[in-house]
């Protein structure tokens, strides 16, 4: 909730307008998404809902999903084993698509995710080209190997708080 609530802000402030004040900034309208296998679910479709809405209304915006392959990618599904909703990527972390934004979705998908030195190296290279970056839950963790969140203010999901303090000890959780 609190990514969608940063969502809102982001996009209603680029909107606001008042009197004798400067031109708001524009709404980022590249927007991407990393995927990968047992992402949580609802971190990357709650998002993505609401840029839907936004990009029917939005000249030119477009969401992007990026994996390491043009596979398929599994949802992770509270008390399911298996996958039961994938994505299908429309570009791979090797494409380099041009992006505004990347939102990085937690689950268990994420501590694989945080081991997987192609998915970081992706990272840390796109970070510098962005506008905004963020993470939903246990994806800080991505963030903090990336080195994103060296010394700066963070939060995680407070179910696995002190595991994911142990993944970025240079972070101020």
């Amino acid at each position: 909730m609190q990514l969608l609530g940063t969502l809102v802000v982001v996009l209603t402030s680029a909107l606001a307008v008042s009197a004798g004040k400067p031109k708001p900034k524009p709404i980022p309208l590249k927007w991407g998404v990393l995927a990968f296998p047992q992402y949580f679910g609802l971190d990357v479709y709650g998002p993505l809902e609401l840029l839907n809405i936004v990009a029917f209304n939005t000249p030119n915006m477009t969401l992007s999903i990026i994996a390491e392959t043009m596979d398929f990618i599994p949802a992770q599904i509270s008390g399911s084993p298996v996958g039961l909703t994938w994505v299908k990527p429309t570009y791979t972390i090797d494409q380099n698509p041009e992006i505004d934004v990347l939102l990085i979705p937690g689950g268990d998908g994420a501590e694989v995710a945080y081991d997987n030195p192609r998915i970081i190296d992706y990272v840390k290279r796109t970070y510098p080209k962005l506008k905004y970056i963020a993470s939903v839950c246990t994806g800080a963790q991505i963030l903090a190997k990336a080195g994103i969140l060296k010394g700066k203010k963070a939060t995680t999901n407070k179910w696995v708080w002190a595991h994911m303090v142990s993944k970025g000890p240079d972070v101020k959780w």
